[in-house]
């Protein structure tokens, strides 16, 4: 038989069998399309200025604030409440203004989980500052050519009791590199991605090599083999996790509660085991679950704020990431890592994925046995 008949008789399989040719032609575009839409203007929308002014000299940054729809302002009763709402990632930016502001400098404190949100933030402020210092100027030459009649030098004249930066800038962790902020998501990714592939293939293999026909007529119940095999690469998924975590720190990489990310990632890896267990259930096929499983896996892992934070992305596509467990999991990584706690609502968000994904990948795996 050639090389030809060979080609053709395959091609003429693929084309008949609706499960492998739809994500083929499909996924791709859906995949593309929502890389398209979230990425293609990068820059911050969702962020949040938490303020406590006692000057009313801050006013008119707090209306270059306000008018900026990128970002929302809150106001907050106290210190204590502004760097909560900053830890806790409700705000990314804290300002504080005391009463003798300028000649008393504001504390910015700032979000170091959310680069791009906070550095947008900060650029606000300073340049909202610098055009009112220029506008100060400004004003003390044109009242000094009004009294003395006389041409300013081409330097600028300082104003009295404005400094030139009145501002302090916190963060709870400093001197973070994008790699330090690329850490955390780099576990959850260790720890999804071999669970995801290698939960799929090895229950496909079984499947195609005649290894689940076995089980199943062993006296072995469908879901003890779901579990064994749940426990087995939630195992794996804590070993990858600790070798790139121990790794990173070699490197001189600013993880300030490595055990509490490893945490996070040896629960992000027990969701995507059972993610991977409810795709290969319902491909059937490992041609199917790993075109399936890719194709669904690259939008989650770029809507997830692994490589960029949350803050860039566009209103639908930032809704959409709401409903993406891989969503949690970055969340959960970083405030883990770099502010120190656990975000219960990110862990029961996560673990309330993962009972699903494996309650209902079990059920359809039992169902498996009609077509063996």
């Amino acid at each position: 038989m050639s090389w030809r008949v060979i080609a053709a008789r395959d091609l003429r399989a693929w084309l008949k069998d609706r499960r492998r040719l739809a994500p083929t032609l499909i996924m791709p575009v859906i995949m593309i399309l929502v890389m398209y839409g979230a990425f293609h203007d990068v820059k911050p929308r969702h962020v949040t200025v938490a303020v406590l002014s006692h000057s009313s000299d801050f006013d008119p940054i707090i209306d270059a604030l306000k008018s900026d729809h990128r970002m929302g302002v809150v106001y907050v009763r106290s210190i204590g409440e502004g760097k909560t709402m900053v830890k806790d990632g409700r705000a990314t930016v804290f300002v504080h203004v005391p009463k003798g502001f300028p000649s008393e400098k504001a504390v910015v404190y700032y979000d170091p989980s959310d680069p791009m949100g906070s550095s947008y933030v900060r650029g606000v402020i300073q340049r909202a500052w610098a055009k009112r210092v220029s506008e100060e100027m400004k004003k003390t030459v044109r009242e000094l050519q009004a009294a003395f009649r006389w041409t300013p030098a081409p330097s600028p004249l300082p104003t009295s009791g404005v400094l030139v930066n009145p501002f302090d800038f916190e963060a709870p962790v400093k001197g973070l590199k994008y790699f330090d902020f690329l850490v955390p998501g780099l576990v959850v990714l260790a720890a999804t991605m071999g669970s995801i592939f290698g939960m799929g293939r090895v229950m496909m293999e079984e499947i195609e090599t005649g290894v689940t026909y076995a089980l199943f007529a062993a006296p072995i119940r469908p879901r003890d083999v779901v579990i064994g095999r749940f426990l087995n690469m939630s195992l794996w998924g804590a070993v990858r996790c600790g070798i790139v975590l121990v790794t990173a720190l070699a490197l001189g990489a600013k993880v300030p509660h490595p055990f509490l990310l490893l945490c996070v990632g040896i629960l992000s890896a027990a969701t995507m085991i059972g993610f991977a267990l409810l795709m290969a259930s319902v491909a059937g096929r490992s041609e199917v679950a790993e075109m399936l499983t890719g194709a669904l896996t690259l939008p989650m892992m770029f809507l997830s704020g692994i490589f960029m934070p949350p803050s860039v992305m566009p209103e639908w596509a930032y809704r959409i990431a709401q409903v993406n467990p891989m969503y949690y999991m970055g969340d959960a990584a970083r405030k883990a890592a770099l502010l120190g706690y656990l975000d219960p609502i990110d862990i029961v968000v996560l673990a309330g994925f993962a009972t699903v994904f494996i309650a209902v990948g079990a059920m359809l795996y039992d169902r498996i046995r009609e077509h063996l």
